[in-house]
């Protein structure tokens, strides 16, 4: 709109005032245009994207492919072979039911890959990854920064979760990590939280190389074959108050690194809340429609047009 429709609005309120054609062909302009963004703005929301037998996604790297920023992913109880790459950040990936949806690696690279920030998955059992490479895990974030993994079952994989090269601020929480070759895998990265795990019978508990400032408190570390290495000594294994759990070998190989606080009995693990993204408007149809204008923003939209337009049919 140009400025001089733009300050027709003033004109708007001014009482006992006719106004000729061409100012209600302006004052109509600016009505569309009002309306038009108004509805823009909820067409854009957000959308649950929902993947298993009978939904609009059979596959979750196609819903992951498919999803925009602010999007949830729900994805329905069932074994899907599939190795995941995100590189759409701000999504949330939701399994319905964590001992039964599950996401096998077929032995071959990540199970899950994480290119993004602000990723949040949850409800999983992760299982089955492969590859040679240091970054390859169960579930991998690579240069990824304050993203969740919480409430998931990652078992049987080279490592469990790898943090790798630059990831940093990510939370890791409300985890059974099982049977791996590393629990936790972090190489270069700084300022992650992991607290609130099950960390069990691994090769080694938490692993950190090279990796600085990361908080770890909170955890039970149990019959892993070496609890945990840290070569660098500079990240916190407690919170200043309490530290982690040790059944078995308190100490923390590599440097020296120190547990100031370990506690005397297991911690209670509970179900991480995850944040539900405020941006969310509305859900996906079964016919996979990305997004809706919630009946707000419509209402909205219609009770602008309504009042405008009668303001000037009383000024005609």
């Amino acid at each position: 709109m140009q400025a001089s429709e733009l300050a027709l609005i003033h004109n708007l309120f001014k009482a006992g005032r006719r106004f000729h054609y061409g100012e209600i062909m302006a004052y109509n302009k600016i009505i569309i245009g009002i309306c038009l963004i108004i509805l823009n703005i909820g067409f854009a929301g957000a959308a649950t994207l929902n993947v298993g037998q009978g939904q609009a996604y059979v596959t979750i790297q196609s819903a992951i492919d498919a999803s925009k920023t602010g999007d949830i992913i729900s994805v329905a109880e069932g074994t899907y072979y599939e190795n995941l790459v995100v590189k759409t950040g701000g999504i949330s990936i939701t399994g319905e039911n964590k001992e039964k949806t599950i996401i096998d690696g077929k032995k071959t690279g990540s199970t899950v890959k994480i290119d993004a920030s602000d990723v949040k998955i949850s409800g999983f059992t992760v299982q089955n990854s492969g590859g040679s490479g240091q970054s390859d895990g169960g579930i991998s974030l690579y240069s990824a920064k304050n993203n969740m993994i919480a409430n998931m079952i990652i078992v049987n994989n080279i490592n469990g979760i790898t943090i790798y090269s630059g990831s940093n601020n990510n939370t890791v929480s409300g985890n059974d990590i099982k049977s791996n070759k590393y629990g936790i895998f972090i190489f270069s990265s700084s300022d992650n939280k992991i607290y609130n795990n099950n960390i069990r019978i691994n090769k080694i508990g938490i692993y950190c190389d090279s990796a600085r400032t990361n908080h770890i408190y909170s955890n039970n570390l149990i019959n892993n074959n070496d609890q945990a290495y840290d070569n660098s000594g500079l990240n916190s294994w407690d919170d200043g108050k309490s530290g982690n759990y040790w059944n078995i070998n308190k100490g923390i190989l590599g440097g020296n690194a120190k547990d100031n606080y370990p506690l005397a009995s297991e911690v209670s693990i509970k179900e991480e809340t995850i944040p539900v993204a405020t941006v969310q408007m509305s859900k996906e149809t079964a016919s996979g429609q990305t997004g809706k204008p919630t009946p707000g923003f419509a209402g909205f939209a219609v009770l602008v047009s309504l009042i405008l337009i009668g303001i000037l049919s009383k000024k005609k």
